[in-house]
Formats: structure tokens, sequence, C-alpha cells
């Protein structure tokens, strides 16, 4: 049987050739070597396992366009989880291979602490663990629960090495987490919790910061912000950007607000696309990008729906920042 060679680049310089079959999935391909590329959703959903073809061309199954925008398309970016090898590639990837080779680390059983009802279509969800859970703040952990076999990623919001792991939840109809949290879910009750996973992490440098916050996307910047407020991660100016569908769906405001008065370096701004409160801008949080003085060495963050991050690109663009000082985490 015929094979194609494919090459893959890590960050850290470490290069792996394989041979693929035509058409055979680029994960299984790397799968066959032993390496486990970096992946969440495998249905080209969520971003996690994008990487670039710098040689050659892979065959994309179907994927949302919003993830993967035609121009990025266009420039190489492709999707790991519904790639697949019709020709010889080298695909870039952004991470160690160290990454790609290790083992998968061990899951725990995690117990419900608490729920609560805390905004419109918003649960926050407490769940303790035996071992704390060290992760670069705006990782993500995923939840398997019991009964399931699919599981669900969810960001961190509190601090690192902790055994009470917070998360914010969207309660979405119909969705099979959410459900499971409004029918199902008391404290006491145990789930599957994996490693810490993700590449939207605070980068530890002296450059300014903007956060773009969409909903639920609000759970990394918090984590964000206490490794900032302990001291583990440098201070600088930092502007937070928070939207929200309505005024109803604010949550953990006072929480920012007792996390401002520790850190006077921390402007927030809040947007809602109606039923606006006080205080709170009429539109959308990406709207404010184009309002605010910009500094040249700014890092963007962007966590939210696809077309939030996506509109928070354009916005970060038109201010004149480069796209490689942009970090995005999507999520449906």
């Amino acid at each position: 049987m015929e094979t194609i060679p494919v090459t893959l680049l890590f960050s850290d310089g470490v290069t792996h050739h394989l041979q693929a079959t035509k058409g055979e999935k680029l994960l299984d391909v790397a799968a066959g070597a032993g390496l486990t590329l970096l992946t969440d959703c495998s249905n080209g959903q969520c971003g996690t396992c994008a990487a670039n073809c710098v040689s050659g061309s892979l065959e994309l199954d179907d994927y949302d366009p919003s993830v993967l925008p035609d121009d990025e398309r266009e420039d190489g970016a492709v999707l790991c989880c519904v790639s697949r090898v019709l020709e010889p590639a080298v695909i870039e990837l952004p991470y160690d291979s160290s990454e790609a080779s290790a083992e998968e680390a061990p899951t725990q059983r995690g117990r419900v602490n608490a729920i609560e009802r805390i905004a419109e279509e918003t649960v926050r969800l407490e769940v303790d663990v035996a071992e704390p859970v060290h992760f670069l703040p705006g990782q993500y952990v995923r939840m398997l629960l019991p009964g399931q076999t699919q599981w669900r990623s969810y960001s961190m919001a509190n601090e690192s090495g902790q055994t009470r792991l917070v998360f914010y939840v969207r309660i979405v109809p119909g969705g099979m987490f959410s459900n499971w949290l409004t029918t199902e879910a008391a404290p006491g009750v145990e789930i599957e919790v994996s490693a810490p996973r993700g590449s939207f992490f605070l980068r530890n440098d002296d450059r300014p910061r903007l956060f773009v916050a969409g909903g639920t996307g609000l759970a990394p910047f918090l984590a964000m912000l206490r490794a900032v407020g302990n001291g583990t991660y440098s201070t600088t100016p930092t502007r937070l950007l928070v939207g929200v569908r309505t005024g109803q769906h604010l949550f953990a405001t006072e929480e920012i607000e007792a996390i401002k008065r520790e850190n006077p370096q921390l402007q927030v701004q809040y947007a809602a696309e109606s039923a606006v409160v006080q205080g709170c801008h009429e539109g959308y949080a990406t709207d404010l990008i184009a309002q605010i003085e910009v500094d040249p060495r700014t890092q963007v963050y962007l966590c939210g729906p696809p077309p939030m991050v996506e509109a928070g690109r354009d916005a970060a663009a038109k201010a004149g920042l480069r796209r490689g000082d942009v970090l995005c985490e999507r999520f449906a």
C-alpha cells in the first residue's frame, strides 16, 4: 500500500516524520506513531487543535467556519481533528513535543459541593477533588457525568493548586450538562474530572493586557486575575471588558470589584446587548475596543462564543494590534 510522508514540527524544535495512507485522518496518523495531538471536541467546533500546514495541503472534513475563518484557512491554518492526508505535508504545531508524547494524565473523582443559580442562564458549580489541581490560569478540565460517555470542558475560575474547583456554566436548553445541572446534580454527587488542558492561558510578562469575555467566558479571566493578585504573575495595566446578552446575565460583579480594590491597575467595563443596567455600555464588549486607547504592546485575550471572538480579533486589528498578540478561546 502506498504511503504518504507527513512531517510534524513542534514549537520546541522536535520533528516527527510519519507515514500515512491516503485519506487517513491526521490524528490517527499521529496516534499510530505514539503521539497524542492536542484536541478536545474532535469535530471541528472548538479550535483547540489548530495548527498550520506550511507545506503541501490537507483536506478538511466539515468544521465550524467561525472557528477557522476562510482567510486563516487560505493562509494554511488547519484543524487537526478534521484533517485528512492526501499528499505530502508539513504541519507546524504551536506547542512542545512533550505535550503530544506524554501519556494522558490520570483523572480523579470529583464531588459536587454546591450549585447556585447566580444570573440569567448561569450556574455557579463547585466541585471538590482529593488532589490539588495545578493549572495555568485560563486552562480548563473535562468532566464526565455519571452514566455518560461524552466529556464536557469548562474553565476554572478559582486559583491554581486548590482542591475546590469553581466553574460558571451557561444553561443551554437541551444541553446534556445543562440538563444534569438542573435536574440531577446535587451536593455529594460524583463526577470524573480530567487533568488540566488547553493552550489558552495567561502569559507571564510585563506587557499590558486586554481581556475580553463573552458570557461565561469570564471564568478563565477570574482565574488569571487571581493569579496576578496573589503575586504568581506580573502586575501590568489590565483592562477587562465583559459582554452579556442582557443586564440580567451579568454575574460575579462583586467578585470583580473585590479584585479591583486589590489591583489598582485593573480597569473594568461592562456591555449588554439589551436591558442595559446602570454603568453598562449598550452593545457588545468588542465595541469598546475602538473606544479605548490601546498600547501597541498590548496582548489581547478573547474568550467567548465564536462570533464574539472573531469580532474581537477584527477590532484588535483595527486598533493596530498584531494578529500574533491575540490569544483566543472559543466555545459553543
